[in-house]
């Protein structure tokens, strides 16, 4: 990693629109951990407990209330909503490779911005559109009728079969399959009947898929990612799917064939949703949450099948007393069985 020229306080600070506290002219060289801090480096704290644990040496970006006499650094009032923009001055500057490696394969029929990148033993197809600025990693595939959009990142051996078609500054992680064929079969006498998968996929701009992720094409029309949605890594997307703007689908997490995911819909570790169903926009699933019905807009709902989480975790509260509860139970039984004895006798 090429190294990080240090950045003086106040000019971080006005950068970031803030202003400094004590020693202005003091040098940063990266944003760290309190366990992590140094003299050179420069932390970001929102509570008194995290600072109180700082030698008060260490720079820190932190409300200015919580500021002790002697240290320095940036006060905002908002430190944690801060931190990328933060982050983002410490990052090293890639370099800005363009043209077409010897050791790609790219169709003649294919078009490749002059801007752009294709790195080396990646295949771009007959009728590919690689716009200005963006980056195919070392062997990526880009198949037939794809469009990378401007700015957009495909990392190394990442693939886009047929017509995918990507927006623009997305970053698509190494492993992740956009275009498979969704799981599409109809039952007859001799077994499952495959039904083609005749859809491509759309991503909008400013998307993250992760590694390992896979988005299915659509049986008729596109499967949909909508612009600004996050995906994690290990997530599966079935064919026909239609994801809102500005979704978190967090890890493991799956979303069966045709269901609509509105705008800002959260899906956390291993959630599932069942196919053909709708989950209205804001709403969160809790983890492992497993979704059969429709969803109402900002509902934050758990379990299995999925209820509100309130209600969850009332049941989740009961099952853990259930030992206790099963003792109590055998001792009153025990008493009755004693009770009617004696009215026998």
């Amino acid at each position: 990693m090429a190294e990080i020229k240090g950045i003086a306080l106040n000019v971080l600070a006005q950068e970031l629109g803030l202003s400094v506290v004590g020693n202005g002219n003091r040098v940063v060289r990266c944003v760290v951990s309190p366990e992590d801090a140094t003299q050179e480096t420069l932390c970001v704290v929102w509570d008194e407990k995290a600072l109180a644990v700082l030698d008060r040496s260490v720079p820190v970006v932190a409300p200015e209330r919580l500021f002790q006499e002697g240290r320095d650094g940036i006060a905002a009032e908002r430190p944690r909503e801060l931190l990328p923009r933060l982050l983002a001055f410490f990052i090293p500057a890639a370099p800005r490779l363009k043209g077409i490696h010897p050791a790609a394969v790219v169709s003649p029929e294919a078009s490749v911005d002059s801007g752009a990148w294709v790195g080396p033993c990646a295949v771009v197809e007959a009728g590919a559109v690689i716009e200005a600025g963006a980056r195919i990693g070392a062997g990526a595939y880009v198949g037939e009728g794809c469009r990378v959009g401007a700015d957009t990142v495909v990392e190394p051996r990442a693939v886009l079969l047929a017509d995918v078609r990507v927006g623009k500054n997305c970053l698509l992680h190494s492993g992740c399959v956009l275009g498979c064929d969704g799981f599409g079969f109809t039952p007859s006498p001799r077994g499952p009947v495959k039904i083609p998968q005749m859809g491509g996929v759309t991503v909008g701009d400013d998307v993250e898929i992760g590694a390992c992720s896979t988005v299915d094409r659509g049986t008729l029309a596109d499967t949909v990612i909508g612009s600004g949605t996050k995906i994690d890594n290990h997530v599966q997307v079935g064919h026909n799917v239609k994801v809102g703007r500005g979704c978190i689908l967090c890890a493991m997490s799956g979303i069966a064939g045709s269901s609509v995911l509105e705008d800002r819909v959260t899906l956390s570790v291993q959630a599932g949703v069942t196919d053909h169903v709708r989950i209205g926009a804001g709403a969160v699933l809790a983890a492992r949450t497993g979704v059969t019905k429709d969803i109402p807009a900002g509902a934050v709902m758990s379990g299995f099948p999925a209820r509100p989480h309130t209600e969850a975790r009332k049941s989740l509260v009961l099952t853990a007393d259930l030992p206790e509860l099963f003792k109590r139970l055998h001792s009153l039984e025990s008493e009755l069985d004693s009770i009617r004895e004696e009215d026998r006798s």
